[in-house]
């Protein structure tokens, strides 16, 4: 973790910011991620209006970062895949994190829709690597996947050609009708070393009703596409702004 001390009024509270300015490092990150397509109708339901639905793969990461910029956490996000301006895109519908920063940062710099969560990525045991997630009580997420040391259909280094697009909210204090600021950004995720790919098999995904989360929603009646585990190096850049 970056020890950081605030010099200009970039991030609250001004005068000792909860989190520094990007990039953002990741050191030999673990991910489980599972490849899944999602129906066209629920996906639609969820995408803004500036965003097409795509029948290309939708993702789910569960990850564990043990050494990052703002120190070590766990995340989750589920990506659907769509189009902007018919080109090939991934909008995140959810993210969950575990510590307050980094709810905090990716909030208030990327737009990114992030909860608090209890997450949990276990290490591999008998070629199986698993992963949960719990909100409220609820065990709203559990995946596991078999392992194999064939080498995965995709790359993880090109998931960094794919622009990750957020709908940024900022509420106004005043005016409960429409936000303050609506913005739509886009980041393309730079992978470095990769240490460990290993593909794998999906034994299972599921995902528990929750009145506080949509994951049941989207998981329902998917399209099983395969999974893989990852381990490597990654830096989050500044985002940019699309409209």
């Amino acid at each position: 973790m970056v020890e950081y001390k605030q010099t200009v009024d970039y991030s609250m509270p001004r005068q000792c910011g909860l989190y520094p300015p990007p990039p953002y490092e990741y050191t030999h990150l673990r991910a489980l991620i599972v490849l899944f397509q999602c129906p066209l109708d629920i996906k639609k339901r969820y995408l803004p209006p500036e965003l097409e639905a795509d029948k290309g793969f939708d993702i789910i990461f569960i990850s564990e970062y043990p050494d990052t910029t703002i120190g070590p956490y766990n995340e989750n996000v589920i990506l659907l895949a769509c189009k902007y301006k018919k080109k090939p895109a991934a909008f995140v519908v959810n993210i969950y994190v575990d510590t307050d920063v980094a709810l905090t940062a990716g909030r208030e710099i990327w737009g990114y829709p992030k909860k608090l969560c209890d997450i949990n990525l276990f290490p591999i045991q008998n070629n199986k690597v698993r992963g949960t997630l719990t909100r409220k009580n609820i065990k709203f997420l559990d995946i596991e996947i078999d392992l194999t040391d064939k080498s995965p259909a995709i790359d993880p280094k090109t998931l960094g050609s794919i622009p990750i697009i957020n709908l940024k909210l900022i509420p106004d204090v005043a005016d409960n009708s429409k936000p303050v600021l609506r913005q739509l950004t886009a980041t393309n995720l730079k992978f470095g070393e990769v240490y460990k790919t290993l593909t794998g098999k999906i034994n299972y995904i599921k995902s528990e009703y929750s009145q506080y989360d949509i994951c049941h929603e989207i998981l329902k009646d998917v399209k099983n596409l395969g999974g893989l585990y990852v381990e490597a190096d990654m830096t989050l850049p500044n985002g940019r702004l699309l409209e």
